[in-house]
């Protein structure tokens, strides 16, 4: 028994590798069926897959077709309607240059009949004709110069007219002596001793630096000081600078809406004019002489006016008339009073130009050259300034400037 046993070991022995051969193959195969087993599974998803894509691509490239098939009659549409308006465009335009060379051949064709027809009239006129038509023309001209004067003729009987009527109306005014030629009478001033005079008057001095730069001049100049107000209280200050000077009085205006405090107006009482007249007396003292600070309708009105020169009279101040208005009673009311008139004869500075106000100083001069004596006004600027300081080395040759207080004496 035991040489069996012995052999049976040892066939069990050497059967070991066949098995394990044999389990590797066994292996084998297992993991090749499970491999195709998962190949297998795989691939229906892939299939899927590109079956999808496929068909998003289809339906895309059939969307672009049916896109393509509308835009197409459109865009044949869009050109034919292009093409149709150009053609319209070539149309318009060939037919504007086809009447356009008509009418030049028309136009042509008349302006060369015209002149052919000018040309035959000219030489079928004979020397009569032309005398009668020159005749024609002659007595029309007559004509239209008669008319022209007789329009003018009119027009002056009208202003004539106008002109009594306000004589009449100025007549039957009470205390209202008017006179409509009072203002061509105005040079009734005598003439001066040594020469003839001008005296220049600078209006609207309220402040240190316009005093300053007055005093730079080496001419004669008098300031006209504002009376104080609430921008300007101490003017009267001012006036301590100057051995001569003047108030500058402010009088209402026809059209003037920024007047000053305290103007006197039209209507105003005798006892509102002397009251304002005392408070000027009070802050300038020893003040002689005033003019007016606009004033084109108080000076106008001659009630108001003789209000004004009374109280000034009974004051022993002298007034001197601006001229801001051409209908001024300033004259009749002095008159009136039996007091001088003195006025003013040229404003320098109306315009702010240095050349023009140069322009009239010259006029200023000629004018006192003239009259023997002559008032100007200007006014606290800076291109007055300018022009004074070049005026004053010899623009006043020949005549002698003087401050008012100089010149008033002269006036009746």
């Amino acid at each position: 028994m035991s040489p069996k046993i012995k052999g049976a070991g040892k066939t069990a022995s050497k059967s070991k590798p066949k098995n394990s051969s044999r389990n590797s193959r066994l292996n084998s195969s297992r993991n090749s069926r499970l491999n195709s087993s998962l190949n297998s599974k795989k691939r229906p998803f892939n299939v899927t897959r590109a079956f999808l894509a496929v068909f998003v691509l289809v339906m895309l490239v059939w969307l672009a077709a049916l896109m393509m098939i509308k835009e197409e009659p459109e865009a044949k549409k869009a050109n034919l309607a292009q093409n149709n308006n150009t053609q319209k465009i070539h149309e318009l335009l060939e037919s504007k240059k086809k009447k356009s060379s008509v009418l030049d051949e028309q136009n042509s064709s008349q302006a060369i009949s015209k002149d052919n027809k000018i040309a035959n009239i000219y030489e079928e006129i004979s020397d009569e004709k032309l005398k009668e038509f020159s005749k024609k023309l002659q007595e029309q001209k007559e004509e239209f110069i008669a008319k022209t004067l007789i329009e003018q003729n009119i027009s002056e009987q009208n202003a004539s007219k106008e002109q009594s009527t306000f004589e009449k109306i100025a007549e039957q005014a009470p205390n209202y002596s008017y006179s409509a030629n009072s203002h061509s009478k105005r040079k009734s001033h005598k003439a001066p001793n040594g020469g003839p005079k001008l005296a220049i008057i600078m209006d609207d001095i309220s402040t240190n630096a316009q005093v300053r730069e007055l005093k730079k001049l080496s001419i004669k100049v008098t300031p006209s000081i504002f009376p104080p107000e609430k921008e300007h209280p101490k003017t009267a200050e001012l006036a301590k600078e100057f051995s001569v000077y003047m108030v500058h009085l402010p009088l209402q205006a026809l059209n003037y809406t920024n007047e000053k405090a305290n103007t006197l107006h039209t209507g105003d009482s005798k006892e509102k004019i002397s009251q304002r007249i005392k408070d000027i007396k009070n802050d300038f003292k020893g003040v002689k002489y005033i003019n007016n600070h606009t004033g084109s309708g108080f000076t106008s009105d001659f009630k108001s006016t003789l209000a004004l020169l009374a109280e000034l009279k009974n004051s022993e101040i002298y007034f001197i008339d601006s001229l801001t208005t051409n209908k001024s009673t300033v004259l009749d009311a002095s008159k009136k009073l039996g007091l001088k008139y003195a006025y003013r004869d040229v404003f320098l500075d109306n315009e702010q130009n240095v050349s023009k106000i140069l322009k009239m100083i010259n006029k200023a001069v000629a004018v006192a050259k003239k009259d023997g004596v002559a008032i100007a006004i200007c006014h606290p600027y800076k291109s007055t300034f300018e022009a004074l300081k070049i005026a004053q080395k010899d623009a006043f040759n020949g005549i002698e400037l003087v401050y008012v207080d100089k010149i008033y004496e002269y006036y009746k």
